[in-house]
This record gives structure tokens, C-alpha cells and sequence, in this order.
């Protein structure tokens, strides 16, 4: 080997460990960088003409393992969606009421159930009167209360809808870009790896919103598809279309042409039913709250206020047909039951706030003057109709014969229950994806104590290489004192 020979190796030595340095810099000052992978430096030998003309470092790599990788993505999109549906779920069971919460509707229910029998043993009591008028007020006060945080709720996953689309499109054709730049950088060898980080980022993004599947191509770029096989990303990004509604009722719905629904490059997608392709994550959980989860608590509770407004009409009715509660002063009518809990209220005739008078609670009310005082004929009937064990309707979601303060309680009870249960479902994907992410980790995250035991390897690497150019200076100082 030629003296010259001996200093090019050891100066590619040099430039190899300095590079290695770089590296190992770069992913210690990442260490905590969410969604940065570790790089590694392959060393290669470099040869020409056959021989051996010391050491090269190829193009730096980011360590990853796409099992990991996509069992973590599963994982985020389910824990996504678990959350979003956990956080709409809570929402309406608080709308609701805790079972024995003051205030709830079971609560109201009960008391409204105790105001009719205080009334009915105290006939001649104004001020029983009176507190029945209060209960029953509180009552359809809180029927309407539920049945607005009913449309809120879908407003609100409408609203989510619409920015979650905004985003995806967004990042679909910052995929698109990274995936060209890929494609030309790998054509003239120049380093990717930063650039993959940040469609990483981006995929994870999507994947979030839209569980994705990923598949690669040989000029470095990526294919985007759901899980259920639309394509998002392959060559040109796919465009999704959504357009929100401001105000959204009880009977609006998508079926109704009232709702917009998903679409693809045009193409539209059903989502938010089950097995979609693109439900799995928070997008199809926007669209179950607000086209499954929504109108289900509306029929509820409209269902509830009809069982109500009936079990009245059938003892006592003005000279409309109405009963003690109304449908915003009408009586009950099955065509317009959609929306009928948000419009729930007392009738007039015996609201004196209204023009009404207390003394049609016990006399009538078409009643055009007080009656007999003791007279409990008319308040009998009425607790006798809210005790009655009617079959519950179909609509409440609840079987059996029950009265209307147990129905009230049983249909708060689902909403509680579908409550738990959403948030026993976030709690384990939020488990599984903690999980996940530490096995990603494990992989291609960085851990710094390798770092530096690199770091000490590349210090030995590169003090071995200034030794040998060292050296080389020493013989050619020997040989220029010959």
C-alpha cells in the first residue's frame, strides 16, 4: 500500500466518523422530538478498479419497523375514535342527569310524581297547586333542555366533520408534494429521511381522522388507502367533500337530503354506519354522533314527551284536545313527534304566568271558574294516569309496563349506560395505543445512552485514523531529510 494510498484512507475515515458525529448529534438533540426516527449511517467499503480505497457512509437511513408502525396507526385511529364517541356520549348523559342527581330527569320525574299525589290529598291547596305547576314545568323544562343538547351535539359533530375534511384534503396534498420531492431527490441521491419524518407526521395526521393503509412504491413515494379500500393518495391526492350545516333540528337527517354526507373525488361515501370505508376514527365518530347517536337519544326522548303529553290528554283536555302538557300549546300528533321533546310545555290554561288559572289543575282545564275545593276527583285521575304501568313505547328504546316516573328514569338509564360503556372503550384503546407507541418506540425511537456509547466509538474510530495520518506525516518528514 502507497503512502498516499495509506492518508486517503484514513482522511475517508475521518469523513465517515464525522458524518457518524453528525448523526449521532442529530438524534440525541431529537431524542424527545415527537415523531422523529433515529438515523443510522451504513458504512460501506469503498472500492475502485477493484481495490480497497478506504470507507464510505451511504445515505442515511431512519430506523423503523412498519409492523410497529401500523399496529400503532390501528390503535390511534380506534383510540381516536373511542374518545370522540366517549366525549359525545358523556356529554348527552350529562343532559340527562345522573340517576338521584338533583335536577336530572329522573329526579324531576319523581318529584313531579310527588307534587300529583301532594295535590290530589290536598285538593283545596293553592300552594299544592302551585308546586305541581312548578314540578310539571320542571319537568318539560328539562325534556327541552335534553332535546337541545341533542341538536347541539350534532351541530357540533357537524362543525368537527367539516374541519376534520379540511384537514385531511390539507394534508393529502402536503403527501402528494413530499412524495415528488422524494421521488426526485432519491433520482439524484440526496438524503430523504428528513423528509419521510414529515409525511410520517402527516400520514399519522389522516390516519387519525381516517384509518389508513399504506403502500410503497420504488421511487421512494407512498399510496395512501382507508381500511376499507378508497384510495386517498396514489399519484394525485384524492379530494374529500363536506359541506356543514349551521342549524340543524330534530328531524333533519342525511337520508332527507337535509345533511350533507362524505364524498370522494366526488364520489359519495357512506360513514359513520359500521364498516365504512373510511369509519374507524374520529371522522366516522363525528358522523355516528351526529346521523346515529343524536337522532337515536332525539327518538328517545321524543318517544318519552309523547308517552307524557298522551297519559294527560286521556284525562283532561281543553277545548283544543290538549292536555296538561302541550306540543308548544297543540295537542299530541305523531306526525310532528320529531322534535316534540324541545317543544314540550305547560298549557297556558292552567299556567297563571301565561293567563292561566291554578284551579283548573283540579277542575278542568276548560273549567271557566273554581270549583268544589275538596273536590280530588280530576287530580286523582291524573296521578292515576302518571302511575299507570303503560307498555313503554317503541321509540323509548325500553320494554315492559311502566309508569312515566320509571319510564323517564329508564330511558336516562341508557344514556348513562351508553355513557360507560364509551368510557370503557376509551379507556382500553387509550391503554392499547400507550402500549403501542412504547413497542414503536422501542424500535426506532432514540435512546440516548446507545447514543453515547455510539458517540465513544466514533471518538476511538476517528482518533485511530488521525494516528495513521500521524504517522504518514512522520515518513514523509523521514523522507524529505534523506
Amino acid at each position: 500500500m502507497s503512502i498516499s494510498t495509506a492518508l486517503s484512507n484514513a482522511v475517508s475515515g475521518l469523513a465517515a466518523m464525522s458524518r457518524a458525529a453528525e448523526l449521532s448529534s442529530n438524534n440525541v438533540a431529537n431524542a424527545l422530538t415527537e415523531g422523529y426516527s433515529r438515523r443510522i449511517g451504513p458504512l460501506s467499503a469503498h472500492v475502485l478498479d477493484g481495490h480497497g480505497h478506504g470507507v464510505q457512509m451511504d445515505l442515511p437511513l431512519r430506523v423503523t419497523d412498519p409492523r410497529a408502525v401500523a399496529d400503532r396507526r390501528r390503535a390511534d385511529a380506534a383510540e381516536g375514535e373511542a374518545a370522540a364517541l366517549d366525549e359525545g356520549l358523556a356529554r348527552l348523559a350529562r343532559a340527562y342527569g345522573d340517576p338521584g342527581e338533583a335536577g336530572s330527569l329522573a329526579d324531576r320525574a319523581l318529584a313531579f310524581e310527588a307534587a300529583l299525589g301532594l295535590a290530589r290529598d290536598t285538593p283545596e291547596s293553592t300552594n299544592a297547586r302551585a308546586g305541581l305547576l312548578d314540578a310539571a314545568k320542571s319537568l318539560a323544562e328539562r325534556l327541552n333542555r335534553i332535546s337541545t343538547e341533542n341538536q347541539r351535539l350534532r351541530m357540533a359533530a357537524d362543525a368537527a366533520i367539516a374541519r376534520q375534511v379540511e384537514t385531511v384534503n390539507t394534508a393529502l396534498q402536503s403527501i402528494e408534494s413530499i412524495n415528488q420531492e422524494i421521488r426526485v431527490r432519491n433520482a439524484t441521491g440526496r438524503e430523504v429521511a428528513a423528509l419521510e419524518d414529515e409525511r410520517q407526521k402527516l400520514v399519522d395526521q389522516v390516519n387519525r381522522i381516517i384509518p389508513i393503509r399504506t403502500a410503497s412504491r420504488q421511487d421512494g413515494a407512498i399510496a395512501l388507502y382507508t381500511g376499507g379500500g378508497a384510495v386517498l393518495v396514489d399519484g394525485p391526492a384524492a379530494t374529500l367533500g363536506f359541506t356543514a350545516t349551521g342549524v340543524i333540528t330534530a328531524d333533519m337527517t342525511v337520508g332527507s337530503g337535509a345533511l350533507s354526507q362524505l364524498t370522494i373525488d366526488g364520489n359519495p361515501v357512506t360513514v359513520g354506519q359500521g364498516g365504512g370505508p373510511v369509519d374507524g376514527g374520529t371522522l366516522g365518530a363525528a358522523f355516528a354522533l351526529r346521523d346515529v347517536t343524536g337522532p337515536a337519544s332525539n327518538a328517545r326522548i321524543d318517544a318519552l314527551a309523547a308517552d307524557l303529553m298522551q297519559r294527560f290528554e286521556a284525562v283532561d283536555t281543553d277545548g283544543t284536545g290538549a292536555g296538561l302538557f302541550t306540543d308548544a300549546g297543540s295537542p299530541y300528533n305523531a306526525a310532528t313527534q320529531d322534535g316534540l321533546a324541545g317543544r314540550i310545555a305547560i298549557n297556558a290554561a292552567a299556567d297563571p304566568d301565561q293567563g292561566g288559572a291554578l284551579y283548573r289543575l283540579r277542575d278542568g282545564l276548560s273549567a271557566t271558574a273554581p270549583g268544589i275545593a275538596g273536590d280530588d276527583t280530576l287530580l286523582t285521575a291524573m296521578t292515576d294516569a302518571f302511575t299507570a304501568q303503560n307498555p313503554a313505547p317503541a321509540g323509548t328504546g325500553v320494554s315492559g309496563a311502566l309508569s312515566g316516573a320509571d319510564l323517564a328514569g329508564a330511558v336516562a338509564a341508557i344514556a348513562g349506560h351508553e355513557a360507560g360503556t364509551g368510557a370503557d372503550r376509551a379507556a382500553y384503546w387509550s391503554g392499547r395505543l400507550f402500549a403501542m407507541r412504547e413497542a414503536e418506540l422501542a424500535v426506532s425511537g432514540v435512546d440516548t445512552d446507545q447514543e453515547m456509547q455510539r458517540l465513544l466509538q466514533i471518538e476511538t474510530s476517528y482518533a485511530a485514523n488521525a494516528k495513521v495520518i500521524e504517522t504518514v506525516d512522520f515518513l514523509l518528514k523521514r523522507l524529505m531529510e534523506i
